[in-house]
C-alpha cells in the first residue's frame, strides 16, 4: 500500500469521511415565502380536459414543432377537424427536415384533407382543417404582425 506524506495508506484516506466545515448558515431552516394566492395547476389536475365539439367552434391547439416526429400529431388534431398554430424556428435551422416536414403537411393538408397552410409570420403556419379558408383583409388589424398588401403571398 502506498502512503500518502501525513503517514496514511491510501487505503485509510477511502475508509474515512470527508472532512466538512462547519457553517451556522446551514444549521438554519430554509423558509418557503408565504402567499395569499393559491395557484392551480390545471394541467395537472385536468391532464386530458373533456372539449365539447359541437359545430358552433373550432379548437385551435397551439405548438411547437421541434423536429419531424412531431408533424403526426399535427396530422392527428387535423383529422379531428381541428386547427393548430405551430411554431417552427427551432426546425427552421436544419432545412432538410423543415422541408420535410412541409412536404408532410403540405400533402395531407392541401392534397388529401383539403385543408389549408396559412404562412402567419415568418416562424409560424397556421394550419386548417377542411370547411376552414384564411381570409384577405386580416393582414391590416391592429394584431397583425407585420402588415402586408396580399395575405395571397403567405400560401405555401
Amino acid at each position: 500500500m502506498a502512503e500518502d506524506s501525513g503517514g496514511q495508506t491510501s487505503l485509510d484516506a477511502f475508509n474515512n469521511p470527508p472532512r466538512t466545515l462547519h457553517m451556522p448558515s446551514m444549521e438554519q431552516e430554509a423558509t418557503t415565502p408565504t402567499n395569499d394566492v393559491v395557484y392551480h395547476d390545471l394541467g395537472k389536475m385536468y391532464p386530458h380536459p373533456p372539449v365539447p365539439v359541437n359545430r358552433d367552434g373550432l379548437v385551435i391547439h397551439r405548438a411547437i414543432l421541434h423536429d419531424v416526429t412531431g408533424v403526426g400529431k399535427l396530422l392527428d388534431w387535423l383529422a379531428d377537424g381541428e386547427a393548430v398554430i405551430i411554431e417552427m424556428e427551432r426546425l427552421m435551422a436544419r432545412d432538410v427536415e423543415l422541408q420535410a416536414a412541409l412536404k408532410q403537411l403540405s400533402t395531407f393538408i392541401e392534397n388529401d384533407l383539403g385543408g389549408q397552410i396559412v404562412k402567419v409570420t415568418e416562424s409560424r403556419l397556421m394550419l386548417l382543417p377542411s370547411g376552414c379558408k384564411g381570409l384577405r383583409g386580416v393582414e391590416v388589424e391592429s394584431t397583425a404582425d407585420e402588415p402586408s398588401s396580399d395575405l395571397a403571398r403567405g400560401y405555401l
